[in-house]
């Protein structure tokens, strides 16, 4: 898109045209005998060479620039993913009971049970896919098991966070789940953006057994900052899953607390979501996508790449011109064709 960055320079421009009306020019040099093919062609369209002129250095003036788009300068929301890293995201919730028997130990169907997606690898696939979607947003990226750890900032880079979660390994040596310093952290994250949005996506599967930080406190920080908390809950509630010990795979229930996801959701103004197995996560996220999708009118950022130059140059190129023609008749007598009546 063509823009002017001083719109009121055409103002100027009126007195200089009223000016080029009253005082027609005349093209072409007198010279002895006939004039030239080149005068001749250039005898009636020469004429509006001070119009050019003015034209020309008018769009000057203004600052004319071609404004491009920028992508996530201006963003409509900024999000902060704090994901859970803690052991139990190894475990496989896309099983039936009937698939296997009661017995923890190596089998076929447990082995065919095994290949499928932990909530570990699912929930950073699905979120690959929220960020991609989202192509105008920042995004942080927070993991915690007993300790938080921010492995991007802010950032509108997606190729690199979406690397990042690609590469990303889960580390168990520190175990634990310390939710309220990882909300804290994401609160942090958020709290000098001055995006139209900001909004905290946590995913975890446990309840908090680490950390000096509660999940209310950091809720009440988040309330406090105007940011919006959405939880997802992972995992089945009550129900065992599957877990890798030891290069074996036992089936084992792991302690939740969806209700303080919900209750943080809830203080924040976000929404509580509970994801049983991949397919869930993803239906999640997807309602996520949707409520975040902001119905403020936001101007797209742009940045201006000036054209004033061009307009110089062709200024400069009339002026040329013409000041060569004046030269030329420069003590001479006028033509006769100028004394001639008609256009």
């Amino acid at each position: 898109m063509i823009a002017f960055k001083y719109p009121f320079m055409f103002l100027a421009a009126a007195p200089l045209l009223w000016i080029a009306v009253r005082n027609p020019y005349h093209w072409g040099s007198p010279g002895q005998g006939k004039m030239g093919l080149f005068s001749r062609l250039l005898k009636y369209p020469a004429r509006f060479a001070p119009f050019l002129l003015i034209a020309a250095l008018t769009l000057a003036a203004a600052g004319p620039e071609r404004r491009v788009t920028i992508a996530g300068m201006a963003p409509v929301v900024d999000f902060a993913v704090v994901l859970d890293a803690s052991s139990s995201m190894l475990a496989i919730d896309d099983w039936d009971e009937n698939e296997i028997g009661s017995a923890n130990t190596s089998n076929r169907a447990l082995r065919a049970i095994v290949l499928k997606e932990s909530r570990w690898k699912a929930a950073r696939r699905l979120l690959r896919q929220f960020i991609s979607a989202r192509p105008n947003d920042r995004f942080a990226l927070v993991m915690f098991s007993a300790h938080p750890v921010t492995l991007s900032p802010l950032t509108a880079d997606h190729r690199r966070l979406l690397y990042t979660l690609e590469t990303l390994q889960l580390d168990s040596i520190d175990d634990g789940t310390a939710i309220g310093s990882a909300l804290m952290t994401g609160v942090r994250r958020l709290s000098q953006s001055t995006a139209r949005s900001r909004v905290i996506l946590l995913l975890t599967d446990g309840m908090q057994n680490r950390g000096r930080v509660t999940p209310m406190d950091a809720a009440l920080e988040a309330q406090l900052n105007g940011i919006r908390v959405h939880t997802v809950h992972l995992g089945r509630q009550g129900v065992e899953s599957i877990y890798p010990i030891d290069g074996h795979y036992y089936r084992l229930s792991v302690d939740s607390d969806p209700e303080t996801l919900k209750e943080i959701a809830r203080l924040t103004g976000g929404e509580a979501f509970s994801a049983d197995d991949p397919a869930g996560l993803e239906r999640s996220l997807k309602a996520i996508d949707g409520l975040e999708k902001t119905a403020l009118p936001i101007d797209a950022p742009w940045t201006g790449k000036p054209l004033a130059l061009w307009f110089f140059i062709i200024s400069a190129a009339l002026a040329l011109l013409t000041a060569i023609d004046l030269i030329k008749k420069r003590g001479a007598s006028p033509p006769a064709w100028i004394l001639e009546k008609g256009p």
